[in-house]
C-alpha cells in the first residue's frame, strides 16, 4: 500500500501512537470512572452523613427550645392552663414552620393540649411522666416523628409534661439536606418510601414504593450499611443507606442519600471528550512532528539514496553538488557514504575511460592518476598490464618492421641489381650471338682471309675472356642474389611470426575489450584494426615469400645455366686459344667449325633465353620487394601511430 519507508514508518508509528493513546485513554477513562464513582459515591456518603446530622441537628434545636420554654415562666404558667393561643405563639417565634408540633400532658401522661398538626394518632406518653427523656425518632401508626419530649416540674410546684418535634414526613427539611450535600435524601418508613426530595416526571414526590430486598435485607434486618449503585425513580445513583433507629434502638426505617449519576455522567463524558481531543490532538501532533522527523530523517535522504543508486544503475556517476545536509545518524551517514562511494565510482570510471581514450587514440602513456579503491584495483592492474604488454608488441612490432624495412629495401636494391645485371647480360648475349652470326658468315672465307681470321681469333680470344669474366661475374651475382634470397625468406618468416603474434595479441585484447564493455569499444576498433594489419601483413609476407621462393628457384636455374655458360666459355677460349694455334689448319677444318659454330649458335639462344627469363624474374622480385618495402613502410607508420613508454 506505501511504497516508501518513511510513509510506513510514520503510518506505522501514528497506528501505534494512536493505539497507546487510545489504551492510555481507555486506561485513564476507567481510571476516572472508578475515582468519579468513588468521588460519587463519596457524596452519597457525604450526603447521607449530612442527612443524619440534620435530623440530629433538627432534634438538638427541639431540646435548646425545650429548655427555653422550661425557664419561661409564663410559658409554664400556659402550659399548666393549656392556654394553646399562648403555646401557640411560643412555638411560632421559638419554631417557625408548619412542620414542627408540641404536645403537653398533666403528670398521668394525658394530653392536655396539641397543635393542630400533630401527626400521630396514639403514642405512649407514659415514660415521659414517669420522668424519662424522650430525643429522637419514633413510629407510631405508620407515621414517623422526631421528637423531644421531658416532664417538667419546677420549684413552684408546676408539673406538666412537655413534648416538641416535626414530622418526618415534611420536605423542607430534606430539601436543606439536599442543597447543602448536592444529594437527593429520603427517610424510609421501615420499607416504604416515607419522604424524599426525589420527584417524578411529573413533578411530584416518589412517595410510597417500597425498598429494594437486597438492601432491605443488609439495612433492616442485618442493622448494617449500604453503598453502591442503584437505579431509583428511572435514574441512576450512587447511593448510600443507614439504618434509622428510634429512641430506644429499635430499626424504624432507613436513611437514603443519592448522589445522581447524570452529574457524574456528565463530568465524565466531558472529561471523556476532553480527554478524546487531547488524545487527538496529540497522536495529530505527534503524528505530525513523527511525519516531520521521518521526512527530514528518512524519506528526504533515503529519496537521495534512491537516486544515486538509480544515478549508478544507468551508468550516471558524476555527483552534483547537495547543499541539503544529512543529520549525523545511521541514515544521514550511509546516504553520504553512498554519495562518496558514487563520487569515488565516477572518478574511477573516468580515469579508466581517459586512459583507454587516450588508448585508443594510440597514446599508450597514460597512467591511473586517481586512487583505484577494493575491487577496482584488479581494473587498475589490469589496464597497466594492457598498456605494457600492447606497448611491449607495439614496440617489438616497430623494431621488427624497421628490420622488415631495411631488408626489403636490401633486397629491393638487390634485385634491381640483379635486373641491371641480366639487362647487361642480354646486351652481351647478343652481341655474341652477333658476333657468332658474323663468324659463321665469314667461315666460307676463312682460308682467304686467314690472316685476318688471325686477328679476329685474337680478338674473339680478348672477347671470349671479357665474355668469360662477365659469366663470372654473372654466377657470383646469381649466387648473391641466392644467399639475399635466402635472407630475405628468413625475413619474411620473422614478419610471419611478427604477424601472427600481432595477430594473437589482437584477439587477446579484443577479448578484454569485449570484457570491459562499453568502455573498451574504442579499443576493440583498435585492436581489429591491428589485426587486421596483422592480416594483411601475413598475407603480404605470404606473396613475398612464394615470389621469394620462385625466385630462388630462378636463380637457382639461372645459377646452373650460368655455370654451363662458364663452362662452355672457358671451352670457347680453349678453342679460341687452339683456333690461334691452329689458325693455319683453319681452311681443314672449317667444317667442323661451322658445325660447331652452329652448336654455339644453339647454346647462345638457350643462354639468351635464361638471362631473358633471369631478367624478367629478377624485374618481379624488385616489384615484390618494392611491395613489400611498401607494405613495412605502412606497417612502421600504423605502429607509429602508437606512443608507447621506452
Amino acid at each position: 500500500m506505501f511504497k516508501k519507508l518513511g510513509t510506513q514508518i510514520v503510518f506505522i508509528t501514528t497506528i501505534c501512537i494512536a493505539l497507546t493513546i487510545a489504551i492510555l485513554l481507555t486506561v485513564t477513562i476507567i481510571a476516572f470512572r472508578q475515582y468519579n464513582d468513588s468521588i460519587m459515591l463519596e457524596r452519597a456518603v457525604v450526603g447521607m452523613q449530612v442527612l443524619e446530622d440534620k435530623v440530629n441537628s433538627e432534634l438538638d434545636d427541639l431540646e435548646d427550645a425545650y429548655s427555653m420554654f422550661k425557664e419561661d415562666g409564663d410559658f409554664r404558667d400556659a402550659a399548666v392552663a393549656a392556654d394553646g393561643a399562648i403555646l401557640k405563639g411560643y412555638l411560632q417565634k421559638q419554631l417557625p414552620g408548619e412542620d414542627f408540633y408540641m404536645i403537653v400532658g398533666d403528670k398521668t401522661g394525658a394530653i392536655t393540649f396539641k397543635t393542630d398538626n400533630y401527626p400521630l394518632k396514639s403514642f405512649d406518653y407514659a415514660p415521659v411522666a414517669n420522668g424519662k427523656t424522650i430525643k429522637g425518632v419514633a413510629r407510631c401508626d405508620e407515621e414517623l416523628v422526631a421528637m423531644f419530649a421531658s416532664y417538667v416540674k419546677d420549684q413552684d410546684g408546676q408539673e406538666f409534661m412537655l413534648c416538641l418535634g416535626f414530622t418526618m414526613e415534611a420536605t423542607d427539611w430534606l430539601d436543606e439536606v439536599m442543597k447543602t450535600s448536592n444529594c437527593d435524601a429520603t427517610v424510609w418508613n421501615w420499607n416504604i418510601r416515607y419522604a424524599t426530595t426525589l420527584k417524578r416526571d411529573n413533578g411530584e414526590r416518589a412517595t410510597g414504593t417500597d425498598l429494594n430486598e437486597d438492601v432491605a435485607e443488609a439495612v433492616l434486618n442485618k442493622n448494617g450499611k449500604y453503598e453502591g449503585q442503584h437505579d431509583v425513580v428511572d435514574r441512576h445513583y450512587y447511593v448510600s443507606y443507614q439504618t434509622m433507629t428510634d429512641y430506644d434502638g429499635k430499626i424504624v426505617g432507613a436513611y437514603w442519600a443519592g448522589a445522581d449519576a447524570r452529574s457524574a455522567d456528565g463530568e465524565f463524558g466531558a472529561v471523556t471528550a476532553i480527554a478524546i481531543v487531547i488524545g487527538a490532538v496529540g497522536a495529530i501532533g505527534i503524528a505530525l512532528f513523527i511525519f516531520i522527523f521521518c521526512t527530514q530523517r528518512v524519506t528526504r535522504p533515503l529519496t537521495h539514496a534512491e537516486d544515486y543508486a538509480k544515478e549508478m544503475l544507468e551508468g550516471q556517476l558524476a555527483t552534483t553538488n547537495v547543499t541539503y545536509k544529512f543529520a549525523d545518524d545511521e541514515i544521514g551517514r550511509f546516504v553520504e557514504t553512498l554519495r562518496s562511494a558514487k563520487h569515488g565510482m565516477n572518478d574511477v570510471v573516468g580515469d579508466s575511460s581517459r586512459i583507454l581514450a587516450a588508448m585508443a587514440d594510440g597514446d599508450f602513456t597514460e597512467t591511473p592518476s586517481v586512487r583505484y579503491p577494493g575491487v577496482f584495483e584488479d581494473i587498475e592492474r589490469n589496464i597497466i598490464k594492457i598498456e605494457d604488454d600492447l606497448g611491449q608488441t607495439l614496440s617489438r612490432m616497430n623494431i621488427s618492421s624497421d628490420e622488415v624495412l631495411t631488408g626489403s629495401n636490401q633486397m629491393a636494391e638487390g634485385s634491381q641489381s640483379l635486373a641491371d645485371g641480366t639487362t647487361r647480360q642480354a646486351s652481351a648475349i647478343q652481341q655474341i650471338s652477333a658476333t657468332i652470326a658474323e663468324v659463321s658468315s665469314q667461315i666460307a672465307t676463312t682460308a682467304q682471309n686467314a690472316a685476318q681470321a688471325g686477328d679476329l681469333s685474337k680478338q674473339t680470344q680478348d672477347r671470349v675472356n671479357e665474355q668469360d669474366q662477365e659469366i663470372q661475374n654473372m654466377v657470383q651475382a646469381m649466387n648473391e642474389i641466392s644467399t639475399t634470397s635466402q635472407e630475405i625468406e628468413k625475413i619474411i618468416k620473422t614478419i610471419e611470426d611478427i604477424a601472427f603474434q600481432t595477430n594473437i595479441l589482437a584477439l587477446n585484447a579484443a577479448v578484454e575489450a569485449a570484457r570491459a564493455g562499453d568502455a573498451g569499444k574504442g579499443f576493440a576498433v583498435v585492436a581489429d584494426e591491428v589485426r587486421n594489419l596483422a592480416s594483411k601483413s601475413a598475407e603480404a609476407a605470404s606473396s613475398t615469400t612464394s615470389l621469394i621462393t620462385a625466385s630462388i628457384e630462378a636463380v637457382d636455374k639461372g645459377s646452373k645455366i650460368a655455370l654451363s655458360t662458364a663452362e662452355s666459355m672457358k671451352e670457347v677460349k680453349t678453342m679460341s686459344s687452339e683456333t690461334a694455334e691452329l689458325i693455319t689448319q683453319i681452311a681443314s677444318a672449317s667444317a667442323e667449325q661451322n658445325e660447331s659454330i652452329k652448336q654455339i649458335t644453339s647454346g647462345v639462344e638457350q643462354i639468351s633465353q635464361v638471362i631473358q627469363t633471369n631478367s624478367a624474374t629478377a624485374e618481379e622480385t624488385a616489384a615484390s620487394c618494392e611491395e613489400l618495402s611498401g607494405q613495412s613502410k605502412l606497417l612502421k607508420d600504423q605502429v607509429a601511430r602508437f606512443r608507447i613508454n621506452r
